[in-house]
């Protein structure tokens, strides 16, 4: 008869799980074992923050639940943003904490916290491990898988891991998706006589030719959200921007309104920090409902890509000029000197249109989402519904463990850096051929920028970063401080040649954020 701990481990392994990150603690340490014996590779992090993201981004890839494991106590709290931003940003993750041995718990106070609190308002559930083991593990992917995906906490007592789990094999029972007749949006979709498309996070990879289909047949312009970029190739003909908190919003606002009706497919306004979405009409098409507050579009609700290739509208072009417009609004002119804006186009002109970019939080995050261009699904990340710095370096690792064929570019501000010089150390064990660009201003910038516009003296915000490239190279990770825009991008170039890690120490004048932020 199977330990709990082997049980948890077994139906992970049965579920597709190849990775787990995390953490160990002694009252962990027999589920990790379990999970080496049932074939998973641990993989240990330097923070529990980092073994949540990568989780999250291995399920956002595969549409396998991401799995991390930590001790009780600190490793539990140190859990708690990357998990909120997993259900933020709608990820398949499970999260599996120790708890204190269910026989002490209610004597034993030392690291007691009360997990269920602490996860229930950040996750889908919240589980603690007492019986039919497999059927709750079961349950739990198939809840962090199931729309909206999210994550799922389960607590395992460390006296009861190791003890034998009756009834623990349930057969796994798997979910589907099926169409469900709501109320049919044709009808405004064909009075209307400029609809605008915005393309969100519940659309997978695998409904992309069917969005594609949709949007040549109706010939009306399209935005993308972050979380979304590639869905369809940004250099379409009617490609009018990422929609929105990104870079230049207040043109893409402008895009929205000139709209007289928008066309939601996977919209979810968590992606945007201004409710546009409440004031203009909304027809959308999604696998569950997004109605809430004022945001009350009209739905049809099932299999996205199904929706999509049902409704048959007629073309509705914007008039030329318009549409000549609007596209032109989101284009810019980078500055000169050391334009971040420069950077991330030389950075584009050498990095293939399959590669991934991730991206972590600051001013660059939205010049990459709005003027990065990707090309294909599921080739760009970035923290948006929660915005937590950190995300960056641990997403690029979990895209390079899902994709080893395929290049990986983080890009991140010496703030962020700093949040996780931790992960250098698994990229160097793991030999990922991650290329690594930091953007170093001296500053968090984007808050720096904030408080100039609103008249208040920059303060708090301005540091002195170590030497990146030293404490790459220290880390084992070949690495060049440049000293300009081109010597940067030619070392990604070689890098990207010669399928090795690089970290990319750049200088660049965040003045330019004043103009595009």
């Amino acid at each position: 008869m199977p330990t709990h701990a082997e049980a948890m481990a077994n139906e992970l392994a049965a579920r597709g799980v190849q990775y787990v990150f995390g953490l160990p603690g002694g009252e962990i340490v027999a589920f990790i074992d379990a999970c080496r014996r049932a074939g998973m590779r641990f993989l240990l992090t330097g923070h529990e923050a980092s073994a949540a993201w990568m989780a999250q981004v291995v399920g956002q890839i595969t549409g396998i639940p991401g799995v991390c494991a930590t001790t009780l106590g600190p490793g539990a709290t140190n859990l708690v943003t990357a998990v909120a931003n997993a259900w933020l940003d709608r990820a398949p993750m499970l999260a599996i904490t120790a708890q204190i041995p269910a026989s002490a718990i209610e004597t034993m106070t030392h690291q007691r916290l009360p997990l269920d609190r602490l996860f229930g308002p950040i996750t889908k559930a919240s589980f603690s491990v007492k019986s039919n083991t497999a059927g709750l593990v079961n349950h739990a992917m198939t809840l962090a898988a199931t729309p909206r995906p999210g994550p799922v906490h389960i607590a395992l007592a460390s006296d009861i891991a190791i003890q034998e789990a009756f009834g623990a094999n349930t057969a796994s029972v798997h979910s589907s998706t099926k169409i469900v007749e709501l109320p049919d949006i044709s009808g405004p979709l064909n009075a209307a006589k400029r609809p605008l498309v915005v393309i969100g996070l519940g659309a997978t990879p695998a409904d992309a030719s069917a969005i594609r289909s949709l949007i040549d047949q109706l010939q009306a312009p399209f935005l993308v959200t972050p979380k979304v970029k590639g869905i369809v190739p940004e250099d379409h003909p009617l490609f009018a921007g990422v929609a929105s908190g990104m870079a230049i919003d207040r043109d893409i606002l402008e895009t929205i309104r000139a709209a007289d009706l928008i066309l939601a497919i996977g919209f979810d306004p968590v992606e945007c920090d201004k409710t546009w979405f409440a004031d203009v009409e909304v027809v959308s098409i999604d696998c569950v409902s997004m109605a809430e507050g004022r945001y009350q579009p009209l739905e049809a609700i099932g299999d996205i890509a199904s929706l999509a290739a049902a409704l048959r509208p007629d073309p509705k072009p914007w008039p030329a000029d318009l549409l000549d417009q609007r596209r032109n609004a989101i284009r810019r002119e980078p500055a000169s000197g050391l334009s971040p804006l420069r950077l991330i186009e030389e950075l584009r002109s050498v990095f293939p249109r399959d590669g991934i970019a991730t991206c972590d939080v600051g001013s660059h995050k939205l010049l990459m989402g709005q003027f990065w261009r990707s090309y294909e699904p599921g080739t760009f990340f970035m923290s948006n519904g929660l915005s937590g710095m950190g995300f960056g370096l641990p997403a690029a690792i979990a895209a390079q463990l899902v994709h080893p064929e395929k290049p990986v570019l983080a890009v991140v501000g010496d703030g962020g850096m700093l949040m996780m010089l931790h992960d250098l150390a698994l990229i160097r064990e793991l030999g990922l051929p991650i290329i690594i660009v930091v953007l170093s201003d001296r500053s968090l910038s984007l808050i720096r920028v904030s408080e100039e516009r609103r008249g208040i003296t920059p303060y708090g915000v301005d540091f002195t970063p170590p030497d990146f490239a030293k404490i790459a190279e220290a880390f084992g990770i070949p690495a060049r401080k440049a000293q300009s825009i081109q010597e940067a991008r030619d070392a990604v170039e070689r890098a990207l040649a010669a399928r090795t890690s690089l970290l990319v120490d750049v200088p660049i004048d965040y003045r330019e954020y004043y103009d595009l932020v």
